[in-house]
């Protein structure tokens, strides 16, 4: 029996050499146009041969992830606009934003690989139940909003099989976020600035949430890495904050952290003039370190240590 060409799956494959890439990712023009926020911080976190590999990975991924959406390279949809991330046991990890957002199938996988100089990743693609997939475009939007609701971040989450883990198995990612307003008696700088030390709070809410949900305890703040801030904040704006737990030893807990502005204030439009963006704008990038007692670590998790146990 033949499927409708709109409900068959898709696969997409891509294979460079991480030599392709070393001159380009060395260009700030070339990260901008191919690589999310999130990839990029992460990336600065690596030695020079190990960023090479994780970039080359992750445009290959991009590469791939286009051909299992059925659309090529540059029709429509840019490679930042695909965000390969990880949970905390490495498994890829995909974000759609803006115009591939409105490719979404019903699933979404990608698997990368690396061997010596060379990268391959290969995607699998879905489409709804419906018939409605990313074969043709972006599909008609059924969904009914009202004017005056405020949308979350375009941003759909998919996330993909485990790599190294028992066939079926699939770990939950443990996540935590915060919306708010920043009010007028937060602006401690000419311009009607807020200073860093407030986004930096909401960072420690979403530390503190994560650690009481994997392990009953607020934990203790060690540090912070990796610490950007690429946008301001004035009041009015509307600030939304997102924790994920990355990694997990037997005392220390790593959220990556992300503050994005998704409604601006507008004083020059008028006193209480506002818009909301249509991309939702970075503000804040951040790594944090959290320690826990070991006394209240949680049992289940405790059977088999590990070498980054410390």
């Amino acid at each position: 029996m033949n499927a409708p060409a709109s409900r068959i799956a898709r696969i997409g494959l891509d294979v460079l050499e991480r030599s392709e890439l070393r001159r380009l990712i060395e260009r700030p023009w070339f990260l901008r146009f191919g690589f999310a926020p999130e990839e990029l911080a992460h990336a600065d976190t690596l030695g020079p041969q190990r960023r090479l590999e994780f970039l080359a990975g992750r445009f290959a991924a991009k590469e791939a992830l286009l051909k299992a959406l059925g659309i090529g390279f540059l029709q429509g949809v840019t490679p930042r606009e695909i965000c390969v991330e990880h949970t905390a046991h490495g498994a890829p990890v995909v974000h759609l934003r803006g115009r591939a957002a409105q490719l979404t199938p019903t699933s979404l996988s990608v698997s990368i690989t690396h061997k010596e100089n060379v990268v391959a990743a290969v995607a699998l693609s879905l489409p709804p139940a419906d018939g409605t997939g990313a074969g043709n475009g972006p599909p008609r939007s059924t969904e009914s909003k009202e004017p005056d609701a405020v949308p979350p971040p375009k941003t759909t989450t998919t996330t993909a099989a485990l790599q190294h883990s028992t066939p079926g198995e699939q770990a939950p990612e443990t996540t935590a976020f915060l919306r708010v307003r920043i009010g007028q008696e937060e602006a401690h700088y000419g311009g009607d600035l807020v200073d860093g030390a407030r986004i930096l709070r909401l960072f420690g809410d979403l530390v503190t949430e994560i650690t009481i949900r994997t392990d009953g305890d607020e934990g203790l703040l060690s540090q912070y890495s990796d610490l950007r801030f690429t946008a301001p904040v004035r009041p009015g704006d509307y600030i939304e904050a997102r924790g994920r737990l990355v990694r997990r030893t037997r005392l220390r807990r790593v959220v990556e952290l992300e503050a994005h502005k998704v409604l601006n204030a507008r004083p020059g439009a008028g006193e209480s003039a506002a818009t909301v963006l249509q991309e939702p704008q970075l503000v804040c990038a951040a790594t944090a370190t959290t320690v826990v007692p070991h006394r209240r670590k949680d049992t289940a998790t405790a059977n088999t240590p590990t070498a980054e146990e410390i």
